[in-house]
Formats: C-alpha cells, structure tokens, sequence
C-alpha cells in the first residue's frame, strides 16, 4: 500500500493514475471508489475532510483492496491484484517495506509494542512536528539536530513522554516513555520500570519509504499495562506499522 497527503492535488493525481488502468469505470464511479480506498464512504465525505485538511494536510493510506471492492460493487469486474506504484504520482509514498514479508506482530508484547509506537508517531504527526516527507523536520531545534520532546495521553489514560530526533538519513529516532515518576529527558535506552511503566524505542524511515523500523525488542513493560497496550485500537497515520530495522 502507499500513501497520499489529503490534497485536491493529490487526488487528482492519483484519480488520473486510475483512469489508465481502469479506463472502462465512469469518472464519478473512480471518484467514489478512491474515497472509499482512502477510508470515507463517499466521495463527498472525502471533499469536505480535504477542506478541513487544509494547506498542510496529514497523509492517509490509500487501500488498493478497498478500491476494488468499491469497483466490483459498482459493477466493474477487476480484480484484486492492482497496487499502486508510488515512484509514479507525485508525492506518494510507499509504506510496504520489501524486507518486512517475514515480520508480524504475533505476541502481546509485540503488538503492545506496536500500538504504542504508532500512537506517538501519529502524535508527533498531528502536532505537524514532522512530515512523512524525507527531511521534512519542523521542531523548533530541528536545524540545529535538537530533539524535541512532548506528551500526551493515549486513550488507556496513560500519560505518554515522547522524544523524536534527527538521526540523518532522513530517519526519525522515537522514543516513549510511559507514565513517567520522573522529570527531564527520556533516554529510553537507560530507563528502568522503577522510572516508569513502560518504555519503548524505534526508527521512522522516511527516504526509501515510510515505515516504523520494527525494533520490537526495543521494549519494557509492566504486565498491567502491558494489557492495556495490546487492547489499543490504533491505525498508522499514512505511514506502514511493519519494516527492517537498518
């Protein structure tokens, strides 16, 4: 899957990539069924969020299986086996890591781990603190390689201490602390549980792709809520939840 910034722009640039493929669908049906791969029900509920979106939109994942669901529902026979090709429409963005096929997220501590992170990467994300774009950094110390630290609570009620950096390559270091008993910076490599209730790392990539860097061991946790993390419902802002870690 790839992903989009929720632009007019954008769009339509994506909405012309169809038309090549799927020549024989009506204009107004390609409409609906890209709204609805990109997660609205219709096409007007996609031009009112683009509104609301504004000059500097989020990006959202557009759903290559939910674009042919649509289409076959509106009576286009296609087939399943369409995938975007991100080097082609301007400003997509790819986030399938081609070295991810053998990483899944099977134990609780695995998908503890990944809700976790995907919630603060999308904090960091709506706070437009960075882009999925590569170097697009805008904390206030980024041109200085500062890091930036924030918190905010997840829907467990759990207070979450967030610190992102610029570690080059257009790499994102993120690293969350959980509850934290103490004040200053989090260095989560060096955190124990008496600091706080959990502690996790990982790497946004954003050159080859954009995808959390999957460095599930990078992780400490209290069993309590350890269950409370898995039990999280949380969806990656436009961004892929799985890849290598460099």
């Amino acid at each position: 899957m790839a992903s989009i910034p929720l632009s007019t722009q954008a769009v339509k640039a994506v909405k012309t990539d169809l038309t090549k493929w799927f020549d024989e669908c009506k204009s107004a049906h390609l409409s609906e069924a890209l709204a609805y791969a990109l997660g609205f029900n219709t096409n007007a509920a996609l031009l009112k969020e683009i509104e609301l979106q504004g000059n500097d939109p989020l990006f959202y994942i557009v759903d290559e299986e939910r674009l042919t669901k649509r289409l076959n529902a509106l009576g286009y026979p296609v087939a399943n086996d369409f995938f975007f090709d991100a080097a082609d429409i301007p400003e997509m963005r790819e986030t399938l890591c081609l070295r991810s096929f053998d990483i899944e997220y099977k134990t609780k501590r695995q998908k503890a781990w990944r809700n976790l992170m995907v919630s603060a990467v999308n904090e960091a994300l709506r706070r437009r603190l960075f882009s999925l774009r590569p170097d697009d950094n805008r904390w206030p110390s980024h041109q200085t390689m500062g890091s930036h630290i924030f918190e905010f609570q997840l829907t467990t009620g759990d207070l979450a201490r967030v610190k992102v950096r610029d570690i080059g390559y257009s790499e994102i270091a993120v690293e969350v602390m959980l509850n934290p008993r103490t004040g200053g910076s989090p260095i989560a490599y060096y955190a124990t549980l008496q600091e706080c209730d959990a502690v996790a790392m990982s790497w946004l990539e954003r050159r080859d792709g954009a995808w959390l860097q999957s460095a599930m061991d990078s992780f400490r946790c209290k069993r309590p809520v350890l269950e409370r993390l898995f039990s999280l419902e949380v969806e990656p802002l436009g961004f892929g939840d799985k890849g290598a870690v460099k």
